[in-house]
């Protein structure tokens, strides 16, 4: 690869993340693990190639605009990987919790998650007490 062919290269592949990381997403609603696996070797492999791109870019000056833009592309996919994760963290908690049920163990407090799918501190007298 030429250094004139680098940010054709750049693109594809932030256009190939971004869209590896919908379909992830969609394979986690839908509970396909086969094809979840395979986009994770896709998303390994694309990420490796954009690693390696960006060694290329760290001294090429006159790209910097160009390399910002796919900065803030690469945030973006940086999002939509956070909210996958979001996803998984649920999907795992919905199992752990018809688990605890099955085996009879619901002495556990349900967890609620606030609107960032993040934990959401309990609130009342539990919450006073645990401080």
């Amino acid at each position: 690869m030429t250094p004139a062919d680098a940010p054709l290269h750049v693109q594809q592949d932030l256009d190939a993340l971004n869209d590896v990381l919908e379909q992830e997403f969609e394979a986690l609603r839908q509970r396909q693990m086969d094809r979840l696996e395979a986009l994770d070797a896709s998303k390994t492999e694309i990420l490796g190639r954009l690693q390696t791109h960006s060694d290329s870019f760290v001294r090429a000056s006159e790209l910097s605009g160009q390399w910002m833009q796919w900065r803030d592309e690469l945030l973006h996919c940086k999002d939509k990987h956070f909210r996958n994760m979001q996803l998984v963290r649920r999907q795992i908690d919905a199992v752990q919790g018809a688990l605890q049920t099955l085996m009879g163990t619901t002495d556990v407090d349900p967890t609620v998650y606030n609107r960032l799918g993040q934990v959401q501190r309990g609130s009342g007298v539990r919450a006073y007490l645990a401080f």
